[in-house]
């Protein structure tokens, strides 16, 4: 990765859904309670070389409303969930 930025509401850019694995060391990128850390760690991580992605191709729905768990659970219910590989 070459360069981070926060993600736009219009833009349609992919988005960071949700998980970082990070050593001790991100502390030396934080300067404390105040700092945003999508902003200056994040892009000083990304100059530096120290910032990975993984591109997931696959199915992927966020679940952090009640709408979202519901059309989930329907999916589930209807046997059309995609993301389950495994036999009942």
């Amino acid at each position: 990765m070459r360069s981070f930025r926060e993600k736009s509401l219009s833009d349609g850019a992919l988005i960071n859904a949700g998980y970082m694995v990070l050593n001790p060391e991100i502390f030396d990128y934080i300067g404390g309670d105040e700092t945003v850390f999508e902003k200056e760690p994040l892009e000083r991580l990304a100059e530096n070389g120290q910032l990975m992605s993984y591109m997931h191709k696959g199915f992927w729905q966020c679940m952090d409303t009640k709408r979202e768990m519901d059309m989930l659970e329907k999916l589930l219910a209807a046997g059309q969930a995609p993301w389950k590989k495994w036999e009942d």
